[in-house]
């Protein structure tokens, strides 16, 4: 009872305030629902590059474009129109007011219309382009290419692992150098691969697609297989390092990591550290994305994901590939989990690569130093000195 004379008054609450207070503890949810929204998005790359100019010289073609834009990347090079397409192949570029590229195969008319197109890393879209003779095969209903040894006596097989938003064609570029050596390689697809649909579910980041490369691991066992090795590639990395992890077996001899996607809170912070948010938040906000989480969508535990903070580390014979100017997936994630192993792992740098485009920017001393690695590893080769060096085509 208040004393007399004392104003009493009744506490009534303020809408606004109400609305405000209601937002800001919203927040996080919406900001942690949008990070979740854009790292597990599993559909096709977006970024286009804009065509600044086509020339003939001779039985060449060109294609010119903004020097500074991702055109300028060393090495070879696709394109495919923004509307859609067949690929077109590119050759290295010469860099001066304008990055020009050579067009190596396909039909420019489509670029040309719409003015755009998505670049890529892909040199091909299917063994054949690469001139490997490859067998069809399903795997837990879902499609593989099985690249057969070249050497019957051969009981190593290769399993590459594309990263996400890509499908297996990402993949083929590193088959190569395996089957120089006389192994196997198999490409399979995993539940959120661009081969199965161009509009994929969300990616899981792994939690639930090793089961579809475990499956992949068991075929290739059930086919002959004595050793196996395994390639991931970005995302594939860590798939790849979870299959190993769940499913430890004496026939793993050794994983190749290409621009790996490992530490993911490192990784979110770092693109909103780029993209102006400040350091504490850009540190916080990546364990937001369970706040608010979609029906039947699984948490997304960073403790728990392969080699996050570095805590859980490799059982089998590693090696990192990983380029200097890699804006997805920042090179020095690499160099820190390299430098904090209690095993030596490999790990060679590519001067002036972007994500995934190692291969792109010195396939010479990708090869080299895959098969330098296997040997190593005291892998049985077969060396056919006639194998045909492959070339997309």
């Amino acid at each position: 009872m208040p004393k007399a004379g004392a104003l009493s008054v009744t506490a009534r609450p303020n809408a606004g305030a109400l609305a405000a207070g209601a937002v800001l503890a919203c927040l996080p949810g919406l900001a942690g629902s949008l990070i979740r929204a854009k790292v597990t998005d599993a559909g096709p790359a977006m970024r286009l590059e804009p065509i600044r100019g086509q020339e003939r010289a001779g039985n060449e073609e060109y294609l010119d474009f903004d020097r500074n834009g991702l055109a300028a990347h060393p090495g070879r090079l696709s394109m495919r129109a923004a509307s859609g397409g067949g690929l077109v192949v590119l050759g290295p570029p010469a860099v001066g007011v304008l990055a020009r590229r050579a067009v190596e195969r396909g039909d420019v008319a489509q670029l040309l219309r719409d003015g755009t197109g998505r670049l890529s890393g892909h040199l091909g879209e299917t063994p054949e382009d690469f001139g490997f003779a490859a067998e069809d095969v399903t795997i837990r209903g879902l499609p593989a290419w099985a690249v057969p040894s070249s050497s019957a006596s051969s009981g190593v097989w290769v399993i590459h692992v594309h990263g996400l938003g890509s499908s297996r064609s990402q993949c083929l570029r590193g088959v190569e150098a395996f089957a120089a050596l006389g192994y196997t390689s198999l490409l399979p697809t995993y539940r959120t691969s661009l081969d199965l649909s161009p509009t994929p579910g969300r990616s899981h980041l792994g939690l639930t697609e090793w089961k579809d490369i475990e499956a992949a691991r068991r075929y290739a066992l059930d086919h002959g297989a004595r050793r196996i090795l395994f390639v991931g590639w970005s995302l594939g990395a860590s798939i790849v390092l979870r299959t190993i992890e769940r499913c430890p077996a004496p026939s793993t001899a050794g994983a190749l990591l290409v621009s790996p996607a490992l530490d993911w809170p490192a990784i979110i912070s770092a693109q909103l550290r780029r993209a102006g948010c400040p350091g504490f938040l850009a540190r916080w906000l990546p364990h937001t994305v369970n706040l608010i989480r979609p029906r039947g969508e699984p948490i997304l535990r960073w403790r728990e994901m392969p080699a996050t903070y570095m805590g859980k580390h490799p059982s089998i014979p590693t090696m990192i590939f990983h380029g200097t100017e890699d804006r997805s997936v920042p090179v020095q994630l690499s160099r820190a989990f390299v430098s904090r192993q209690s095993q030596p792992v490999g790990f060679v740098e590519f001067d002036g690569a972007h994500h995934t485009l190692e291969w792109n920017s010195a396939p010479q001393l990708w090869n080299g130093s895959v098969q330098a690695w296997c040997r190593r590893l005291g892998l049985e080769a077969y060396v056919d000195p006639t194998y045909p060096v492959s070339e997309a085509k």
